[in-house]
């Protein structure tokens, strides 16, 4: 198939709209963006080297093996939308497959926003789980369970104990809860402030973040929170969002694409916690924590699976489109 003059972009206008619309897919030694267009009969196309990139002659090569990709596999692209490639300076040492990676970008990008939720058991392994697909997929990391406990930290620094809820939730109405973005995750500030990663993972608040998790007022002032981070993510451009924790396939988006469960023998769980140098008893977390596998959540075991096995399972029940 011919690549028509009519489908090469070239107009300063087109390349503005790329800033500000569209899907973003990071494709390890190249960006892709992609933006519908109505108007189209055809899909457009363009690639953009630096020339931090080479010498002339080697960018000019990768130019034109992009274009010759884009030339024989239009026909798998979607004709209502313009592709913009990016090249990166790691572009050299990946050189070989560049076909396969610009196709798997584009057949992942197209795709309506994609929605995750991951829940379970103390150290079963979702937070390796969620930020390894966040990568891949190039979705809005949210670990639900930092934001428990930079509540925790806040409440513990004013002096305010859980069994006063009264007054936790009348200081609840004075917080002001924002999200701040860091590459792919997401970090909850209240008023304005991050806690140090230390702090929120050191073992008093291992040892208080279940109690204070437990107070109904706290969890729905959370639950509000996380559910505004999905209209975040799509203005953001993000191609989902992938949210781990506890109910979160059950309580806060219940309405996710995909819903996994992961568990593990809590022998293996202890040992992953003592190997990360953290002390909480994760049955003593368990029996505190609620913590349900809701209809229609796969249920895997990570006892015996790799981080990478437990990713290609999810990854067989992810809409293709």
């Amino acid at each position: 198939m011919r690549f028509k003059k009519c489908q090469r972009i070239k107009r300063q206008a087109d390349f503005e709209q790329f800033r500000t619309e569209g899907i973003f897919r990071d494709a390890d030694s190249f960006f892709v963006k992609i933006k519908k267009s109505g108007v189209n009969l055809w899909p457009r196309f363009a690639v953009i080297v630096g020339k931090k990139i080479g010498k002339a002659h080697e960018r000019n090569r990768i130019k034109r093996i992009f274009r010759e990709i884009f030339r024989q596999e239009q026909s798998r692209l979607n004709q209502k939308s313009d592709y913009l490639v990016i090249a990166r300076k790691e572009i050299f040492s990946n050189f070989w497959s560049l076909k396969e990676r610009f196709l798997y970008a584009c057949a992942v990008s197209s795709r309506s926003f994609l929605s995750i939720a991951i829940d379970g058991s103390a150290a079963s392994g979702k937070s390796s789980t969620a930020r390894a697909l966040a990568h891949k997929y190039r979705l809005l990391n949210v670990n639900t369970g930092d934001h428990y406990r930079t509540l925790t930290f806040y409440f513990l620094r004013k002096n305010i104990p859980v069994a006063t809820d009264k007054r936790i939730a009348e200081e609840l109405e004075r917080l002001t809860l924002t999200a701040q973005i860091d590459g792919i995750s997401e970090h909850l500030a209240v008023n304005g402030e991050i806690p140090p990663y230390a702090e929120l993972h050191s073992e008093t608040l291992n040892h208080r973040v279940a109690s204070f998790a437990q107070i109904p007022e706290l969890r729905s002032a959370l639950k509000a929170y996380q559910q505004h981070l999905i209209e975040l993510a799509k203005k953001m451009n993000f191609a989902g969002v992938i949210m781990e924790g506890r109910d979160i396939g059950t309580a806060v988006i219940p309405q996710a694409d995909v819903k996994i469960f992961l568990t593990a023998d809590s022998h293996i769980r202890a040992d992953r916690r003592a190997n990360d140098g953290e002390k909480d008893a994760v049955e003593q977390r368990d029996s505190m924590d609620r913590c349900r596998c809701g209809a229609g959540a796969i249920l895997i075991d990570t006892s015996e699976n790799t981080l990478d096995q437990v990713v290609e399972i999810i990854e067989k029940y992810i809409p293709k489109n």
